[in-house]
């Protein structure tokens, strides 16, 4: 037979894959005759198949929606729709019934008949409430049907529902509600999923990452929930897609802007305020949308400071993003974050003979740009362009100043320093979605980072009477400059109608000062149908991390918390988790439950040794301050959500232990990780109580979190100036401060109730929604750290004991919030 006869044979048995029906005539007239036209092969194809792709979109904005799910009762098949609300389904050429659903949204059933293949624009109304019967609808993608496991996602609208710390919606917030998030310290932000660090986590940004997401210390999320249109938590089983963390993925995408008509919100609360506009450019072609919010407490406190004395606090985001549809296959999409937190302090002295005055600054700044194409390349492809941008900087500076009281501008004495650290990166990537029929999608892509580290630059600068003058700075150009280079493929395939797969690769490199560190990391997602409503699931994931955090304090954001890359010192981490559970949906979707079980094997975790001095450090310094390890963490979730009904929401049940070991910490010996939680229950409630109020209320409780303290004192002596002990002079012996195994002491368990109301009224141009509540109801003294001092007796002599003191951050907190929108 020719060769070109075998590639045909081949191409043949590729039609088999996908198109069954009439394949074995076709391979016989091959085979018979040595050839076949060009019009059996494309009856072949399209004989009683076609393909209705197509976006899924918000009738009232037409932004699309990510993750709506369509389907085809009758044919047992169904597809979601992509981060970017394309789907491609094949079906049967002839009448058939797709039913389309999003959570948040009233369900659509449409009915298309044809033996061509259709792109289809379909539209879903919101509806959250039918003031009837004040049914809350927020059916999204059946958890038994959807291979993922792992993955919870939220919509914005219970995000803005709930209750949180000062009124302030946070996203984070809500994330550490979840079964398998830990929270930090009591308020702040930080995420520990499943026993990783907070650096573990993947935090994206339409599709860039954000490598500080705290504002305030970590009290509160970057990320203004009025901008954001989509949020999924991914915490095992991530697909080959993702890369570069190993605890998680929080995805998040930003509005698109109405392409219909022009509208806004406005709010106000306690420490903040916030608004966003939006609306079409061209209308139904083009839209934007554009949002901000900063805090006031500093501009409302600063008229009351001393004059010689002034000091404060402050930060603000804003985002804006352009979306445009150029033709009935592509359309360009331009995203823009930036936001900064900055603490500030000044005082002045005029008291003869000399006038001074001291400076300090510290803060931190986002920034991110995303540039994006999608293209429809035909009714089975499709492609995603991005470019973008993403720079993290922090820095602290102080000054000093003197000079004669009665002239100003003498300076006689000046001194300043200033330190800054951060990362910037450059982004290329090209990702792609081929389903080749109803049971069979295929995602495929390949990208390149290039990152720049600044691991510490320091600068002085000192001069005065009698003072030799300095002006130096301390690694100036220091950066570190590295490329990451990636590629994937997915295979997600229905082996039968009860038993599917999820399998892929994904291939890494990274490059930093003449190393090369490569990695393939394996996944899979099994999902098996046991019922209409019960599916098992099991998966398994390596992963890689080549740039690692090095914080200053664990469960706060400082501006001395330092990014660094994988090096000889700090080589990259990785980690291995293996999941099983099940899913269970009730008739009518009312009640989704899933529950699962995890072990995930984590290798070279980086901490700080003991007794690093981790101040100002710069170049090449930190390297000298590490240590390498390995962690495991092991658990159970429990997940029951309730999504319709006048009553919604979720209770979320953890069972986790987590360890560390370091050879050179605590004698070789295991450890609890700092942020380690037996148990951990949230309970998030929404009642429907009129058409017009809403009830909310989140109930957490916690075991109390691991901590290193002392246990005791013993008597040592000081090193004098020889350079040796002498231990025959008592009068140089001190009391020293004994510690005992790391993270051995537990602080007490962590409870609260969070309760809020919101009001709706209808105005003429606006809606009015009033939410007021309070945080930590019943003022529940929770430890937000333990502090430690000598006792003493009347006297204020040492007793030679220590004793240990709770400090509570947050009793109870009303706040109130008013929003407008229009």
């Amino acid at each position: 037979m020719s060769r070109s006869s075998s590639v045909v044979i081949y191409g043949v048995l590729l039609v088999c894959c996908f198109h069954k029906t009439n394949a074995n005539h076709l391979l016989a007239d091959l085979l018979t005759n040595g050839t076949f036209t060009s019009q059996q092969l494309e009856q072949s194809n399209k004989q009683n198949r076609s393909v209705i792709s197509g976006f899924v979109v918000d009738a009232e904005s037409y932004e699309s929606l990510v993750g709506a799910t369509v389907y085809v009762p009758e044919m047992g098949v169904g597809t979601t729709t992509n981060r970017y609300g394309f789907f491609s389904l094949s079906v049967a050429a002839d009448s058939v019934r797709l039913i389309i659903s999003h959570i948040g949204y009233l369900p659509r059933t449409l009915k298309q008949e044809s033996t061509e293949d259709l792109q289809l624009n379909i539209e879903l109304r919101p509806e959250t409430t039918r003031l009837g019967e004040m049914e809350v609808v927020a059916v999204g993608e059946s958890s038994v049907e959807a291979i993922q496991m792992s993955q919870i996602k939220l919509p914005v609208a219970t995000i803005r529902a709930l209750p949180v710390l000062a009124g302030e919606t946070d996203v984070f917030k809500m994330l550490q509600l979840l079964p398998g998030v830990q929270s930090g310290r009591e308020g702040t932000t930080g995420l520990y999923v499943r026993g990783g660090s907070s650096d573990q986590n993947l935090i994206l940004l339409d599709g860039v990452t954000v490598y500080n997401p705290s504002h305030l210390y970590g009290f509160l999320s970057v990320f203004n929930s009025d901008a954001i249109k989509d949020v999924t938590l991914i915490k095992g089983g991530i697909p080959a897609r993702y890369g570069g963390r190993l605890s998680s993925v929080i995805d998040l995408a930003m509005e698109e802007g109405n392409l219909k008509e022009f509208e806004g919100t406005a709010s106000i609360g306690i420490i903040g305020s916030s608004f966003t506009f939006q609306g079409p450019v061209v209308k139904n072609r083009a839209s934007f949308i554009v949002a901000a919010r900063r805090t006031y407490l500093d501009l409302l406190v600063y008229p009351f400071l001393d004059e010689d004395e002034k000091a404060g606090y402050y930060f603000y985001d804003a985002s804006a993003k352009i979306n445009y549809i150029t033709s009935r296959k592509d359309r360009v999409y331009l995203s823009f974050y930036t936001g900064r937190d900055r603490a500030y302090a000044r005082e002045r002295s005029n008291l003869a003979p000399l006038w001074t005055q001291d400076r300090s600054e510290f803060g931190w700044r986002n920034l991110t740009v995303t540039a994006r194409w999608n293209r429809v390349w035909g009714s089975k492809f499709f492609s995603n362009t991005l470019l973008g941008y993403t720079r993290y900087r922090a820095g602290t500076r102080s000054q000093q100043e003197s000079g004669p009281f009665d002239d100003r501008s003498d300076v006689q004495f000046f001194y300043r320093n200033s330190y800054i650290s951060g990362i910037t990166d450059i982004i290329g990537r090209m990702e792609f979605d081929w389903a080749l029929n109803s049971n069979h999608h295929i995602r495929f892509g390949l990208g390149g980072t290039t990152h720049a580290y600044n691991t510490g630059t320091l600068s002085e600068r000192e001069f005065g009477i009698d003072i030799a003058p300095i002006d130096t700075v301390y690694h100036p150009d220091h950066q570190i400059r590295v490329l990451e280079v990636h590629a994937y493929i997915e295979d997600e395939v229905q082996l039968s109608p009860d038993l599917s797969i999820n399998a892929g690769i994904r291939a890494s490199s990274f490059f930093v000062r003449g190393q090369t560190y490569h990695s393939l990391q394996p996944r899979f997602n099994v999902r098996w149908k046991l019922a209409t409503s019960l599916a098992f699931k099991t998966s398994y994931t390596l992963l890689k991390q080549n740039s690692h955090l090095l914080p200053v304090a664990n469960g706060l954001s400082l501006p001395l918390d330092l990014w660094v890359p994988a090096t000889d010192q700090a080589q990259p981490q990785s980690a291995t988790q293996v999941a099983f559970g099940f899913a269970w949906n009730s008739p009518k979707r009312t009640y989704d439950v899933t529950v699962e079980g995890f072990y995930k094997w984590m290798d070279s975790q980086v901490e700080y040794t003991e007794g690093a001095q981790i101040n100002n450090l710069t170049g090449d310094s930190w390297q000298d301050q590490i240590e390498r390890g390995k962690g495991w963490s092991y658990g159970g979730e429990l997940f029951v959500r309730k999504s319709i009904g006048r009553i919604t929401g979720w209770i979320g049940y953890s069972l986790t232990k987590t360890q560390r070991n370091f050879p050179t910490l605590n004698g070789g010996r295991n450890f609890p990780f700092r942020f380690d939680r037996l148990h951990d229950v949230s309970v998030a409630a929404s009642w429907q109580l009129r058409p017009l109020m809403k009830l909310s209320a989140v109930w957490i409780y916690g075991t109390g979190q691991a901590v290193w303290l002392p246990v005791g004192h013993f008597y040592g002596f000081q090193h004098d100036p020889g350079g040796s002990f002498n231990v025959f002079e008592p009068d140089k012996s001190r009391l020293l401060t004994a510690f005992g195994d790391r993270n051995s002491i537990r602080m007490p368990a962590y409870h609260r109730l969070d309760l809020s109301m919101q009001i709706k009224r209808d105005l003429r141009w606006a809606h009015r929604i009033l939410s007021f509540g309070t945080y930590n109801t019943y003022s529940r003294r929770n430890p937000f750290l333990l502090q430690t001092k000598n006792a003493s007796d009347e006297n204020g002599n040492d007793l030679n004991y220590l004793i240990f003191q709770q400090v509570s951050a947050f009793p109870v907190i009303p706040f109130v919030n008013y929003r407008l929108e229009f």
